[in-house]
């Protein structure tokens, strides 16, 4: 090699350093990622309690999949389009969530809300029923920034047969 090839292998090395560091995506704000997640899933959970379906299936991305307890699997966004809510249709529920933790992953496109709920069920004829249900859902960030469902998973945290 020539002393002046070698003389512009550094310019080289340089160049080549600077343009894949130009070429990185910037650094991801994880903490502004998981405020914007939470904000999401209380979006949810105030459409959940508002009993809005329109508003709760808003927050689904297009391939998601819901895991009802005890049913068949739900999946792709037309399928939850069409999945019976009980918290939604049945009479007299009120439902009450809290947030217990949230993640997002490094890159800040996906996380995770695991969160309970307490429902009561009033009844006309009777002492309102109750239950503790824990919801668990991954999300996706979606193109325009927003927070989809892609996984929602739930079950009650009574006793099998109670």
């Amino acid at each position: 090699m020539s002393y002046r090839m070698h003389r512009g292998l550094p310019a080289l090395v340089l160049s080549s350093v600077l343009l894949a560091n130009g070429c990185a995506p910037p650094p991801v704000d994880r903490e502004a990622e998981l405020a914007a997640l939470r904000q999401a899933a209380t979006a949810y959970h105030d459409a959940a309690s508002a009993k809005d379906a329109a508003r709760v299936v808003a927050l689904y991305d297009e391939g998601a999949v819901m895991v009802p307890p005890n049913a068949d699997l739900v999946e792709g966004l037309q399928a939850v389009r069409g999945y019976r809510f009980g918290f939604i249709t049945t009479p007299g529920v009120e439902l009450r969530f809290e947030i217990l933790r949230a993640e997002v992953s490094a890159a800040g496109d996906m996380g995770w809300t695991l969160a309970v709920a307490e429902i009561t069920i009033n009844r006309p004829d009777g002492p309102p029923g109750s239950d503790r249900v824990r919801d668990f859902h991954v999300w996706k960030k979606q193109a325009d920034g927003s927070w989809k469902v892609v996984v929602d998973i739930w079950n009650s945290g009574r006793p099998a047969g109670g």
